[in-house]
């Protein structure tokens, strides 16, 4: 595993320490060894899971064009992308916030064998940013969550002002459909205008990525409730929109 994920690395022109390229194969030996009893994500086979989890996770980072930086990852499940910045050396720290109680177990399990500064907390981002984390990350990201109508309010209560959220998508054109539909809802949360921006995973393969940057700090009574957010927006229900499997891969 270790040679195939050099060489997606290079035809991609990601450059890692050994010692990362170790924990990334060392992750990626965890999540296939737990996804054969409990259902983490639906890329199950190692080779999808080091192009479509790992390697993915990498080029969204490259193309996201921060500095290091800490991040909250929302719905993690298997732990994409967070736990690959963290072993990339991307982010020096996170917290993962899991609504599934054994997806936060395996999540807390798999960063102390990893040897990473990793906060797991169980619960939905739209309850923690009625708490303790409301407008506290700099760095908000989530994958496979639910369409970004949905996404952006449930995650965008999380950001600081001055802070990034960022979606990871699938191909452009409904992502595009998807950022036009979440425009008012960005807005009430106090965000900008969404910026869009895509990177080639394979010869067939693009991805996008939808990046809020917060303006304001989280209006008074905001964010309301996932439950509430899938009856306003029908089509934003959970799913994984790329590989067609559970929320939070």
């Amino acid at each position: 595993m270790k040679e195939r994920l050099l060489s997606l690395m290079r035809a991609r022109g990601v450059v890692l320490s050994a010692q990362a390229v170790d924990g990334l194969v060392a992750y990626q030996e965890i999540v296939h060894k737990a996804n054969g009893t409990q259902n983490l994500t639906a890329l199950r086979s190692p080779e999808v899971f080091l192009r479509e989890g790992i390697l993915d996770s990498l080029l969204a980072w490259r193309a996201l064009a921060v500095t290091a930086m800490d991040v909250l990852d929302v719905g993690s499940g298997s732990g994409l992308p967070a736990l690959v910045w963290c072993i990339a050396g991307y982010a020096p720290r996170a917290v993962l916030v899991e609504a599934e109680r054994r997806k936060g177990e395996f999540l807390a399990a798999a960063a102390k064998e990893l040897g990473l500064e990793v906060e797991v907390r169980w619960g939905r981002a739209e309850e923690e940013a009625r708490g303790g984390l409301r407008d506290r990350a700099a760095l908000v990201t989530a994958r496979a969550l639910a369409s970004a109508p949905v996404a952006v309010e449930v995650c965008g209560g999380l950001v600081q002002p001055g802070g990034v959220l960022c979606l990871l998508k699938g191909e452009p054109g409904r992502t595009a459909r998807e950022a036009a539909l979440a425009a008012p809802v960005a807005a009430r949360m106090g965000f900008a205008h969404a910026e869009t921006r895509s990177y080639a995973l394979d010869s067939a393969i693009e991805r996008t990525l939808l990046v809020y940057r917060k303006l304001h700090p989280t209006p008074a009574g905001r964010p309301t409730t996932f439950a509430r957010l899938r009856r306003e927006f029908p089509g934003g229900k959970s799913v994984a929109e790329r590989e067609g499997g559970a929320e939070g891969e």
